[in-house]
């Protein structure tokens, strides 16, 4: 599953903006964010997200995970 597309290019996106983006909740994205499991960073106390690099984040992580699974002969 890919991430599609991102349309607002060098936009920082807010905690609610990409919660709605990855299709979790608000607190998903803040336990990803102690867990360090998304790039984030902070402006003004806030978090704020670079959509490109979450959705290329999230895509690679997929991949490895599908590279990762052992195959049908090694099981």
């Amino acid at each position: 599953m890919e991430v599609s597309e991102v349309s607002s290019k060098g936009k920082l996106a807010t905690l609610k903006e990409t919660a709605e983006y990855l299709n979790v909740s608000i607190n998903t994205i803040r336990n990803y964010i102690k867990k360090d499991v998304i790039p984030y960073m902070t402006v003004g106390g806030s978090y704020r997200f670079d959509l490109e690099q979450v959705r290329d984040y999230i895509n690679d992580q997929d991949r490895f995970a599908r590279s990762s699974k052992p195959t049908k002969e090694e099981e």
